[in-house]
């Protein structure tokens, strides 16, 4: 079994340039994949929307993905942008 991808996210995403995350996804594909969300004080659009995406990716390869140590803000974020705040709690459905 392949060793565990890590990234944390950092408290909000850049302005200018390719958001960490895109090229930590990149080269983690086809690997399990733990995105801890502990430091986030502002969830954006672009950042959930690659996180949805890979969420769904991982899914099709039948590996494993995670977003861990939630931060209250991060939840929020969530729910201000149209989703439970528990969606990353949850299997995603087949």
């Amino acid at each position: 079994m392949p060793d565990i991808c890590f990234h944390a996210l950092g408290p909000t995403r850049a302005r200018s340039g390719e958001d960490p995350l895109v090229s930590f996804l990149l080269n983690a594909r086809k690997s399990p994949v733990t995105v801890s969300a502990r430091d986030v004080s502002r969830l954006d659009s672009h950042r959930l929307q690659l996180l949805l995406v890979a969420q769904k990716q991982w899914l099709v390869d039948d590996v494993n993905f995670e977003v861990t140590d939630m931060s209250p803000v991060f939840r929020e974020g969530l729910e201000r942008l149209g989703l439970s705040s528990d969606h990353f709690d949850r299997e995603m459905p087949q």
